[in-house]
């Protein structure tokens, strides 16, 4: 994902899609594997599901603030 492109929306979806990834991986690790086409591109190269998650929240806060600031 372009995250200069994206929307707050799509940001948005793509986070709960990282969190339910999260949750997923978190429940029984070793799904992460045949899981991971439905969530990365490329299956899941070492650390990008993190470093993925990471990047894509700060990105959706940072616009989320300043709309919300924007709003006020």
């Amino acid at each position: 994902m372009n995250l200069a492109d994206a929307s707050l929306d799509d940001l948005a979806r793509r986070v709960a899609e990282l969190e339910e990834w999260a949750r997923l991986v978190e429940d029984d690790p070793d799904t992460a594997a045949t899981l991971g086409h439905r969530f990365f591109r490329e299956g899941v190269p070492a650390d990008i599901d993190w470093d993925d998650y990471h990047r894509v929240r700060s990105e959706y806060d940072r616009r989320a603030a300043e709309e919300f600031d924007l709003g006020q």
